[in-house]
Order: structure tokens, then C-alpha cells, then sequence
């Protein structure tokens, strides 16, 4: 994909006719296989984030955040998804420290910050500032 070797959430291209969240409940189904409709494993939509303009790609983000009841059985799509991995919204709270990374993107030497999730596996670029987002918004919740 667009993102080939990045963690990464569910996502992709809004077909004609769709709204964000029809959007983002197909593309769940598509890439984990994860049955939103199935009573037993449900899940909520509560609500969204700003929208996210990504210059480099041209792509408009809408962000839909989801609830579920119950840890839900996934089942990737190979062919879209390398793995699954799972960690805990708070260490993606934009008041702690992020590590410096150095890598290389298309013969580019860069550092930029990450968070590193269980396995030793960094979260960058626009999935690490989504997360952020979500987590000081549920911080905020939190705190009222």
C-alpha cells in the first residue's frame, strides 16, 4: 500500500457514496476482518478527530474512533496487513517524552520522534500524531 512497512491504522480510500464512517467500518472489515455488525463483538462509534491534511500525498484523513465491548477476534488480510499489534492508548500521551529516532526514508537520512509499542516497534509520522491526539483527548475526558 500508499504505507508499505509502517505501523499504521485501518484506512483507505472513501468509495462513492460513503460517508467517513461507513468508510472506516468497511476498511476494518477489509484489513482485519473484523465484523462490526456481529452483536457479540459490535462496536460503538464515538465520535471523530479533526480532519488531517496531508500535503506530501495529497490525502484528506477522516479519523473515526470506535469503541467495542469486549477484545474482538481479528483476522488480518494478508495481502493488506503484515500483523497486528496492540498497546496502550496512554503511552501515546503527547505530554511524555517521545524517542529519537534515526532511519532513512528514499536515500534520506532523517531522526524523527517515535513512540515504541510492545515488540520494539516505532509509531511515527501521522499514526503517531492521531494517537496523540485521541489520547489527550480521552485525558481530557478523563480529567472533567
Amino acid at each position: 500500500g500508499t504505507h508499505g512497512g509502517q505501523l499504521a491504522l485501518p484506512g483507505g480510500k472513501m468509495e462513492d457514496g460513503e460517508t467517513p464512517q461507513q468508510t472506516a467500518i468497511r476498511e476494518l472489515h477489509e484489513e482485519l476482518g473484523f465484523d462490526a455488525d456481529d452483536p457479540q463483538h459490535g462496536i460503538i462509534v464515538v465520535g471523530s478527530l479533526d480532519p488531517a491534511y496531508i500535503p506530501a500525498s495529497n490525502f484528506l484523513i477522516h479519523v473515526v474512533v470506535a469503541v467495542a465491548p469486549s477484545t474482538p477476534q481479528l483476522h488480518p488480510d494478508p495481502t493488506e496487513v503484515a500483523g497486528v499489534v496492540g498497546a496502550e492508548l496512554g503511552i501515546f500521551d503527547p505530554r511524555l517524552p517521545v524517542h529519537a529516532v534515526d532511519g532513512e526514508q528514499n536515500g534520506v537520512q532523517l531522526r524523527y520522534g517515535a513512540f515504541v509499542v510492545p515488540g520494539e516497534l516505532r509509531v511515527w509520522g501521522l499514526t503517531a500524531r492521531l494517537l496523540c491526539e485521541l489520547a489527550g483527548r480521552v485525558a481530557e475526558e478523563s480529567a472533567r
